[in-house]
Parts: structure tokens; C-alpha cells; sequence
């Protein structure tokens, strides 16, 4: 019992101290990413904040507010917009990737397909 004891009272504060810090999913800052898509590569910026959003800015520009971090996994959902001659019409995007020190790549699941993303974090 007394080991028990002894035990916690070293965890216990190491783990309340752990809680108790903002740690920064690893995701956040700013990207330069290329999606493939019919055999060209469009380029965008991606700028991930916490609280958990999403800015895209370029070929395809979009506020995701659906975004759900997971150690370094990285997931998004938001509806995108494109005009059209007659009228605007709006379709689903989600994207599924990993965060690999200063590479981000996935997924990005669309109505017309699915595309390959890869992205380089911008330097501060």
C-alpha cells in the first residue's frame, strides 16, 4: 500500500503539470501545399490556427471550421462554393493527412475525385 502511495505521489503532479500546459498541436502555422488534380498541380496556403481552423487560400479558397486534430493527424471537413455560368452551386470537401515534422500529405476527398496533397510548413 505504502509503495502505492509513494508512487502516485510522484506521478500525480508530473501528470497535472502535463495537463495543465497549452501544448500546440503540431499542425498549426502556416503551409505551402500543391494538390494534384487532371494531371496538374494546383499550389495554395493553408493556415492552421488553434483553435482548430483552417484558411485556404489560392486555387481553392475555403474556411474550414470542421477540423479535428489527433496527435499528427489531421482531418477537415468544409462545403466549397464554385460559380457557375447559371448559378453557384456548393459541394463537400474533406481532406484526411498526417503532420510529419515539416511535411504535411493526405487526401482530399472530393465530389469530382479523390486528390493527393502534399505540403512543406512555411518558415517563421
Amino acid at each position: 500500500m505504502i509503495e502505492l502511495y509513494l508512487k502516485w505521489t510522484r506521478v500525480l503532479p508530473l501528470a497535472l503539470f502535463l495537463v495543465s500546459c497549452d501544448i500546440v498541436p503540431v499542425a498549426v502555422g502556416e503551409w505551402d501545399i500543391e494538390t494534384e488534380a487532371d494531371g496538374h498541380t494546383e499550389t495554395s496556403v493553408w493556415t492552421i490556427t488553434e483553435p482548430p481552423a483552417i484558411t485556404i487560400t489560392g486555387a481553392m479558397s475555403l474556411l474550414a471550421e470542421e477540423v479535428e486534430f489527433a496527435g499528427s493527424r489531421l482531418s477537415w471537413s468544409a462545403n466549397y462554393g464554385s460559380s457557375g455560368q447559371a448559378q453557384q452551386t456548393e459541394s463537400r470537401v474533406n481532406f484526411n493527412g498526417t503532420v510529419d515534422g515539416n511535411r504535411l500529405f493526405g487526401t482530399l476527398y472530393t465530389q469530382q475525385g479523390n486528390f493527393r496533397v502534399d505540403g512543406r510548413r512555411r518558415k517563421e
